[in-house]
């Protein structure tokens, strides 16, 4: 059963019919505008659009916007984001108004500034609601407020004046206009009428309405007033208020009259009202489409740019466009309020009836048949007898004889039946697959009114058998798949398959084919003869028919897309191409392409394959996925201007240039021309855009930086500019576009950009650089001498450095030469002091062969270290590697170390596993290396400490570690312990500093390891970690070790001595000038030490010390007359100790001598700079050493007779060193200075002279041989003699000038120091001295 609707109704949600006055477009929230509120809109003089709303102020390019806010804190930005009211200066400012005052923009910096005006005497910020703002002439700009009145600013200077107004202080002014034809200026003062404004004074013309929301003039000079009732004009010439222009009662906002003279109202209501010239109503403003309107009828803002376009503000729905020029392309859509929905505007298929209805066939929703006049509708879909087969219909087609052919995907063929509006199902049978095919694709008449159908999925070509009304199949082997069919002017029958144009032949079927590797969706000829085919993804091809050659055109000639999938041509010979990306207009005489997108009018930018063709009236039809267009093709005008380009926008660094306005160079007309950067801010990004406000989507970009870019440089729709790392240099940025046709226009020189060198590029820099070229190749010249003389040095170094290599190696062979001959005599030295010893057993600390023989030992082990070193060192020496017990090797080497470690005290302890230990080594090599290790551990362990020796058996070895708490090695010592003749410097100690080389070397022979642990002040621990190894021989180890005896013979003859400071008897007085001194004796060789106490213990107080820390304190507790010290020592040597005692105030006049085995020159001059008053060398000469210290001594006993003969005025020829000299000098002074004070004492006398009581004591009475007391005396007496002979004073005078009261005790005293009386004394040399004033010479007293 057929079903069928009539749509009889108008439909208003349809199509609406004809061309709009102006299609409108919107842009709110959505398009990114700041609120949809909008008050205000403004075009620059650049050509950006500006909108005032509830929240900021928006800038826009026909892309994106721009919101400029107020931000809290910021004085340069927007003062109010509420804004009213937007006009521009003719300095390229603009000037915003808001609820909360005045704002300034400059386009440049992009920020605000606030204008003043004289308020009291003084310049304030504007801060009242701004209502209005006119700019007048080229200097004035008019603002009127809600409660301060009217101002006049000088644009330039931003300082404003009031204007007053008669009889108030306040008033509100609501509206400004200009009359630029009649050069007048109105003002409405809101609650009193209209003025007009002259030469900063406001005269009044109406006081009729005395409340209006806005006023404008037209071309006639007349003023029309908006006002909450309606609209009304004042006649300019006669006076007079006319009446009401709006048909009802409408609040007016805004009034706009524009460039061809008709009055725009925006109403809070009602929309938009027209008033043409000459109207005596305002008409509502009517879109021919009615699907069109404004998105709010609370208008608030009109503007017109400088094409013509309006733009509308509403109050809630964002912005309104209004194009000049209408749709050309009417769009169609079918209501969707049926079970198809969406589905009834997926268009497939056309053709016109004679009726002049359209056939429109769906995919997926049936067919309709369309009456365009009434705009009703009748639908037919499948289902039931006398139904379409299918409602996917893929062709319509109304042939020569008036049939209406329908053809459907998976329904077949039908034909409509005009009397009943039935369809007549047809069968399309293939006998070479024996199917009927279903799958209809094309129906199609030739010239000679044939029918041909063409079926899909592996369907054939079928022609109409009209005697037998039956369609048969032409070539079911040859022909399959075709997508289309054409015939040319030619009379050749063509079809498009699948890869390939086909040329079939209608009667020999002797078909071509003609590859295209896409498939041919369309084949049209133009009247010009050019075959076009259209292929779905291979583009449009130009095939020459006559060389058989093809030519194609594709995306990168300018087409939309490559899926070229219908044709069209129309009277002027262009094709339209419709594609999955829109519509294409394509001239063939210029091959050139105009498309068109869904922002031209398009239904959508898809189209489908078979929805195509032309109306009787001309007018082309192309349907899609959401309806479909028609249009005359002839009324699609693109002869459009390129828009204007502009640079909208600068970054530096991701930084916009404005927050740096020092790198704006140039600007003019509100924008930035030149830039000029630092090298190290050289990134940057442009952003550009073509103004074009109807259909910026269609204009392409391209740039260049002349200087950088060698070519131009396709954005396609991109509008940025970026370029990273530019060096130094003057760039230009040029961008061209195209209009929306497509068309490039001229390229544009937008910005001029300058990047500064950095300093190393600068002038001046490449001065530097010159001179230092200069000065590098003078340096090279001399360098290149210096190194040809370096050459020769270093060739002549070489040889002698072999020459010194083979002469130390001769001399390192003889020295070994002669330490084997060292080992006859000390045969023969060792062997009868030994056979001595056993015979007599002389005591060890007062024998001294015992110290002979011990050391005649250890002159022995000596000799052994140094032969082992040498063939280690030489890798002479072979490991003898035999079966050993590691047990029995560490107890041997315990013992050796018993009595020493007895000795000083330290807890010594050996720690072994049970039984037998064995590996596989060389025995004595072994046992040398343990017992380096322990003597090591046991030279830096103090008394007291403790020493662990300690074998561990692991897995696949053993592991031996010495333990001690000594000293440790310090972190810079560590990578050095063992190399060759290093020796720790925390203690200096004997030896040749290789015995940690030894140990290395024996044990790496072995394959084994060694290694250490030390913490400066805490110990050392060595461990050595052998492998079991495998034996070459299964001997046991010798049994007899004589290596070792003689290593360890120091050991074992260690002496036991005990060496104790002993201190000086007490001072008495009568041992001042005894011949008995002491002599302090320090050295860290306790056999030294004993020997020269045995050597000087008869003649003198010996006092002994073992390091020079401990002998520093003995010299400060007891004051020796001699010190006699060994140079190296522990932490204080001999020279540091000499440097102390000789800077110090109590213990610089002690003598020392210095006693060390170095004999080198800069090791005794370094002693003696230290203060040493001799260097003895070792060897010594015992006899030698004691007459040095006599002689030291006995100068010293000089000195202190010299002291006495100068006090007792006995003449002395004595010579003294110069430092006692000025001691003695200054002694004398102070006594001299307090002579007559007989409460001067010995506190008193330390106190003048800086010293201690005890160190001014004990350093008097070792020059003088006299206490303090006695050296006081010894003053007063001397200089009672003085007086006694210059000055003719008695005994008793003399006496009590000096200081002593008591005579007898004078007298006493005096005869003990002169030997005579003080009578005798006056009798013997007054009159000589009166004779004669150099009886005592005056030298002597000098020379102290």
């Amino acid at each position: 059963m057929n079903s069928k609707w009539l749509l009889t109704c108008l439909l208003c949600l349809g199509a609406a019919v004809g061309y709009a006055q102006g299609s409108v477009r919107y842009l709110g929230i959505e398009s990114g505008l700041s609120n949809n509120a909008v008050t205000q809109i403004y075009q620059d003089n650049r050509g950006l659009m500006w909108f005032g709303t509830y929240d900021g102020l928006n800038r826009y390019d026909g892309y994106k916007f721009k919101v400029f806010r107020n931000r809290i804190g910021d004085s340069s930005s927007l003062m109010d984001n509420n804004v009213n009211r937007i006009e521009g200066a003719p300095d390229s400012r603009l000037w915003v108004g808001g609820r909360r005052g005045l704002s300034i923009f400059n386009p440049v910096t992009e920020t605000f500034t606030t204008p003043r005006v004289e308020q009291e005497g003084a310049y304030q910020p504007l801060t009242d609601n701004i209502l209005s703002i006119k700019s007048i002439g080229q200097h004035h700009v008019l603002v009127g407020t809600e409660h301060l009145g009217l101002f006049e600013f000088d644009a330039p200077g931003d300082l404003g004046v009031r204007i007053p107004f008669p009889g108030e202080q306040g008033y509100q002014v609501t509206a400004v206009a200009a009359d630029t034809l009649h050069r007048q200026h109105w003002v409405f003062v809101q609650g009193v009428g209209l003025y007009r404004f002259e030469n900063r004074r406001l005269q009044v013309v109406s006081t009729s309405i005395p409340k209006a929301n806005s006023i404008t003039t037209d071309r006639t000079g007349s003023v029309w007033l908006g006002t909450d009732s309606g609209l009304y004009k004042y006649d300019t010439r006669g006076g007079s208020i006319s009446g009401n222009y709006l048909p009802t009662i409408s609040k007016v906002v805004n009034l706009y009259t524009d460039r061809q003279g008709v009055l725009w109202i925006a109403c809070d209501g009602s929309g938009i009202l027209l008033i043409h010239p000459g109207d005596l109503k305002a008409q509502p403003l009517v879109f021919r489409d009615r699907r069109q309107g404004l998105s709010s009828n609370a208008v608030y803002a009109i503007y017109e740019d400088k094409d013509d376009r309006k733009w509308i503000g509403t109050l809630r729905g964002g912005v309104n466009i209004i194009d000049p020029s209408g749709n050309p392309f009417e769009t169609h859509t079918f209501p969707t309020n049926n079970s198809f929905g969406q589905i009834n505007n997926f268009i497939f298929s056309f053709a016109e009836a004679t009726d002049g209805n359209i056939w429109v066939g769906t995919d997926g929703a049936g067919l309709r048949k369309w009456n365009r006049k009434t705009n009703a509708t009748e639908m037919f879909t499948a289902g039931g007898k006398g139904a379409i087969g299918s409602n996917f219909v893929t062709s319509i087609l109304l042939d020569s004889r008036q049939h209406t052919w329908v053809g459907t995907w998976l329904g077949g063929l039908s034909r409509y039946n005009p009397a009943n509006e039935t369809f007549t199902r047809y069968t399309c049978y293939n006998p070479l697959t024996k199917s009927e095919e279903n799958n209809v694709w094309i129906v199609y008449e030739d010239k000679a009114h044939r029918l041909w159908v063409s079926t899909s999925n592996n369907g054939t070509l079928y022609l109409y058998d009209e005697a037998r009304d039956r369609f048969d199949p032409i070539d079911p082997a040859g022909l399959s798949n075709l997508q289309c069919l054409a015939e040319d002017q030619r009379g050749n029958f063509w079809g498009g398959t699948y890869t390939s144009l086909v040329k079939i032949d209608r009667t020999t079927r002797k078909h071509v084919f003609y590859q295209t590797g896409y498939p041919v969706r369309c084949i049209l000829e133009d009247a010009w003869g050019n075959f076009w085919v259209g292929t779905d993804g291979g583009g449009l091809l130009l095939f020459d028919r006559d060389k058989e050659k093809f030519t194609r055109y594709t995306d990168a000639d300018g087409l939309a897309s490559n899926a070229i999938l219908q044709m069209l041509e129309d009277k002027k010979g262009d094709l339209w191409l419709s594609t999955f990306n829109g519509l294409i207009r394509f001239d063939t005489k210029r091959r050139t392409v105009r498309n068109f997108t869904q922002t031209d009018g398009l239904q959508s930018n898809q189209f489908s394959y078979k929805a195509w063709g032309t109306l009787r009236s001309g007018e082309f039809l192309f349907g899609g996925i959401r309806g479909f267009n028609i249009f005359f093709p002839d009324s699609v005008h693109t002869d459009v201007e390129t828009a204007p380009l502009l640079v909208t926008g600068i970054r530096v660094n991701n930084e916009p240039v404005s927050a740096h306005v020092r790198w704006i160079t140039r600007a003019d007309a509100g924008a930035i021309r030149e830039i000029t950067v630092p090298y190290e801010e050289n990134t940057l990004s442009v952003d550009y855009a073509a103004l074009d406000y109807t259909s910026p989507g269609k204009i392409s970009y391209s740039y260049k930086l002349e200087g950088w870019d060698k070519e131009w440089l396709s954005a396609g729709d991109q509008r940025t500019a970026t370029y990273t790392r530019l060096p130094e240099g003057s760039y230009v940025l040029t961008i061209k576009n195209t209009n929306t046709a497509g068309e490039w226009g001229p390229p544009m020189s937008l910005l001029h950009i300058t990047v500064l060198p950095p300093w190393y590029r600068t002038w001046w820099a490449y001065v530097l650089y010159v001179v230092a070229i200069c000065s590098a190749i003078f340096i090279y010249l001399d360098y290149a001498r210096n190194k040809e003389r370096l050459k020769y040095e270093v060739r002549l170094a070489h040889l002698e450095n072999e020459k010194d290599k083979e002469v130390a190696e001769r001399k390192f062979s003889y020295f070994t030469h002669i330490a084997h001959e060292f080992r006859t005599p000390l045969t023969l030295i060792i062997n009868p002091l030994k056979q001595w010893i056993r015979e007599n057993n002389p005591s060890a600390e007062s024998s001294g062969l015992t110290t002979a023989y011990r050391n005649a030992r250890r002159l022995l082990s000596l000799v052994d270290q140094l032969l082992l070193f040498r063939k280690a060192d030489s890798r002479m020496d072979v490991l003898h590697i035999t079966r050993i017990d590691m047990t029995a090797i560490c107890r041997e080497v315990h013992a050796l170390f018993l009595q020493q470690a007895k000795t000083r005290r330290i807890d010594y302890q050996l720690k072994t596993p049970p039984g037998r230990v064995e590996i596989q080594g060389d025995y004595e090599k072994i046992e040398i290396s343990l017992f380096n290790l322990l003597s090591n551990a046991f030279k830096f362990t103090p008394e007291g400490g403790m020493i662990f020796f300690t074998l561990e058996q692991t897995g696949k070895g053993v592991r031996i570690s010495v333990s001690d708490t000594g000293c440790g090695i310090e972190e810079s010592e560590k990578a050095l312990i063992f190399d060759r003749f290093r020796q720790g410097d925390t203690h200096r100690s004997s030896g040749f500093g290789i015995g940690l080389f030894l140990v290395r070397h024996f044990v790496e022979a072995h394959k084994g390891s060694v290694d250490f642990e030390s913490t400066p002040g805490t110990g050392t621990t060595f461990t050595i970690v052998l492998p079991e190894g495998t034996a070459t021989s299964d001997d046991a180890a010798p049994a007899e070790h004589l290596l070792l005896e003689e290593l360890a013979a120091e050991v074992e003859m260690e002496p036991v001595i005990r060496t104790t400071v002993t201190p000086g008897e007490g001072s008495q007085p009568g041992e001042l000038v005894s011949e008995r001194r002491s002599i302090l004796l320090i050295d860290d060789n306790p056999e030294i030490l004993d020997y020269l106490g045995r050597l000087f213990d008869t003649q003198y107080v010996v006092l002994k010390a073992k390091s020079g820390e401990e002998g520093l304190q003995v010299a400060e507790d007891q004051f020796p007359d001699l010190i006699l010290s060994d140079v190296q020592m522990g932490e204080m040597d001999g020279i540091m100790l000499c440097a102390q005692i000789k800077s110090s105030e109590t213990l610089g006049h002690i003598p020392v001598i210095l006693l060390t085995a170095a004999s080198s020159d800069e090791t005794k001059l370094r002693g003696l700079q230290g203060g040493a008053d001799d260097y003895i060398t070792k060897p010594f000469d015992a006899h030698l050493l004691q007459v040095k210290v006599d002689s030291v001594l006995k100068n010293r006993n000089i000195l202190q007779k010299y002291f006495f003969d100068s006090i007792t005025l006995r003449e002395s020829t004595v010579k003294v060193p110069s430092e006692y000299k000025n001691f003695l000098a200054k002694c004398i002074h102070v006594v001299e200075e307090n002579i007559d004070n007989d409460d001067f004492n010995i506190k008193k006398f330390s106190k003048a002279m800086g010293m201690s009581h005890r160190a001014l004591y004990h350093k008097i009475k070792s020059i003088s041989g006299q206490s303090a007391v006695a050296f006081i005396r010894q003053i007063r007496l001397r200089r009672s003699a003085v007086l006694m002979l210059r000055e003719d004073m008695n005994i008793n005078q003399a006496a009590f000038q000096v200081g002593m009261g008591d005579v007898r005790y004078f007298r006493e005293q005096f005869v003990k120091t002169f030997g005579m009386t003080p009578s005798e004394y006056i009798k013997k040399y007054r009159p000589l001295f009166n004779r004669d004033l150099t009886v005592i010479p005056t030298q002597q007293g000098g020379d102290l």
